[in-house]
């Protein structure tokens, strides 16, 4: 019986343990990405790069929400 209890609580606590762990595996947040440099890196690479980028874990700033000229350099 006593052998029962412990399994039980160890499996517990194993379960306990995994659901508090975070996506990102270290419990620190992911830093966030400049969306002007993402999106210029992305464009620059469109005629190499064949698969889509996964951007749901990418926690983007928005550093030059205020500056109209951004992308300027892009249609240059």
């Amino acid at each position: 019986m006593r052998t029962l209890l412990r399994l039980t609580a160890v499996g517990l606590l194993a379960a306990g343990l995994s659901a508090c762990s975070g996506s990102s595996g270290n419990g620190r947040p992911e830093p966030s990405v400049d969306f002007t440099t993402f999106v210029k890196a992305q464009i620059a690479a469109t005629g190499t790069v064949k698969a889509p980028v996964a951007i749901n874990p990418v926690a983007f700033s928005f550093n030059d929400q205020n500056n109209p000229q951004a992308y300027d350099d892009l249609f240059r």
